[in-house]
């Protein structure tokens, strides 16, 4: 039985992130990957749709090119390149993720980890080979799969994965789910020319989002002539004699059929939990989540748990938290994770971002709240990058104007959300939010007067009293 001092199972977001907070405490680290270093972020997630998303950008920036006096001429999209240069960017950033490991001195064994006690893991490596490990501390970092459809014909839907490896652009795509990756996958492939349907068995798309900006994509999807289906099950899918697919849809109480090249099973994704011995061990789960506390720490002593396989917002910058603080408490430390501002940022077009309650979550906590907008239309930097679509929702509390959620649509929403987790996490209030000065022209001056407008003082829109 070969020893270690912590063993890692699962290279993804959370695992190799504890294995360099680990080496940083002074810890040697051994870290058990099957696939590929990076997960599915790296690898099938969000750095290839996002990669995804730069290309079609490109599209939009030359039309509006010409209203800046730059005639680029007639556009072509070349989708096999496209592709390549995904492949590209995530060869790129994989491979510093592998300069991580080395630099940073981590042993890591290319197999699949099992464990047989609390602090034995038994490795099948690459070649065949089996190997047993032991170590005072084991973390699990396994991650997800996607559920895929589980109707007759199912199995020939497209995979997120098959998604972002295609040859060519589709025709037509339906896509089952309507949640952040659905509504990506949608976008993208419509601006690239893709006749689109999104199929969401819930009665609205993107849960958890705020209605108002829910309510702002839906605009824009009917802009961009996507068709959204709601209270929509899956029945079956069938392949008809020209090669496209017959989607058999029960829509409200009432049968609907849709015909399309291709069908992308875009919902549910399952916890990687087979196989790792985990009734071996007493391991409890959580509706096929491993169960932890908000120190990581599962059921069993010695074992910790980390990032999507856990079940908690199953978002990569999360697994790096939730990594950091497995590896902590793994060598002695006492950290706990806190998801009160966690950010989310879904990739659609217009973009959309958030961090903390919604509205009506707000409203439902027992919270009297003061809400303020500010529209990308009154901003000069939108102005300037014709990007006026959208606005930025701040939620405060009455009283005290304590900042309890903030929600973004339009671009790079992303990048603006990050002053708002700041906001949410400190819980400061919406005048210090609005009395910070903020470079001018930029779009964060529009949050700067969505939290003015919290009491009516904003001075680039008329406030809500005037």
């Amino acid at each position: 039985m070969e020893q270690r001092e912590l063993i890692i199972i699962g290279g993804g977001p959370a695992g190799y992130v504890a294995a360099i907070r680990a080496r940083q405490l002074g810890s040697n680290v051994t870290l058990i990957e099957g696939d590929t270093l990076g997960g599915t972020c790296l690898n099938r997630g969000c750095i290839p749709i996002r990669a995804f998303v730069r290309g079609v950008e490109f599209l939009e920036l030359s039309k509006k090119a010409r209203e800046y006096g730059v005639n680029l001429g007639a556009v072509e999209i070349d989708f096999k390149k496209m592709v390549a240069r995904k492949d590209t960017i995530v060869r790129t950033t994989l491979g510093g993720v592998k300069l991580l490991m080395e630099r940073n001195g981590i042993e890591v064994l290319k197999g699949r980890g099992r464990l047989i006690s609390p602090s034995k893991v038994e490795v099948v490596l690459e070649d065949g080979s089996t190997s047993s490990l032991e170590a005072s501390k084991v973390i699990l970092a396994t991650g997800t799969r996607s559920a895929g459809l589980p109707v007759p014909g199912g199995d020939s839907a497209l995979t997120t994965e098959d998604a972002l490896d295609l040859s060519e652009i589709p025709g037509s795509l339906v896509v089952v789910g309507g949640g952040a990756i659905g509504m990506a996958f949608a976008t993208i492939f419509n601006r690239l020319g893709t006749s689109t349907v999104v199929v969401e068995e819930s009665s609205h798309i993107l849960p958890g989002i705020d209605t108002d900006i829910v309510n702002q994509l839906l605009r824009e999807l009917k802009r961009q002539k996507i068709q959204v289906h709601t209270d929509a099950r899956l029945i079956e899918i069938e392949e008809n004699e020209a090669g496209d697919k017959r989607v058999v849809l029960n829509v409200k109480g009432e049968e609907s059929v849709l015909t399309t090249q291709c069908v992308l099973a875009a919902g549910e994704r399952l916890a990687n939990v087979e196989e790792l011995g985990l009734e071996a061990v007493g391991i409890k789960l959580n509706n096929g989540n491993i169960e932890v506390d908000r120190h990581m720490e599962t059921s069993v002593t010695g074992i910790i748990a980390a990032g999507d396989v856990v079940g908690t917002p199953r978002l990569a910058h999360v697994a790096f938290a939730e990594g950091r603080i497995a590896a902590e408490n793994a060598l002695g430390r006492m950290s706990e994770m806190n998801y009160t501002s966690v950010p989310q940022c879904i990739s659609t077009f217009p973009e959309i971002a958030s961090v903390g309650f919604t509205e009506d979550e707000a409203i439902s906590q027992g919270y009297k709240t003061r809400v303020g907008r500010f529209p990308l239309a009154a901003n000069g930097m939108a102005t300037i990058l014709s990007e006026r679509s959208g606005f930025i929702k701040i939620i405060s509390e009455a009283d005290y104007n304590q900042v309890l959620g903030v929600h973004i649509i339009g671009t790079n929403a992303g990048e603006l959300i990050a002053e708002a987790a700041l906001a949410v996490g400190l819980e400061i209030t919406s005048q210090d939010m609005g009395t910070t000065i903020h470079i001018h022209p930029t779009l964060s001056e529009a949050l700067m007067e969505a939290a003015l407008d919290v009491t009516g003082e904003a001075k680039h829109i008329l406030t809500q009293d005037q």
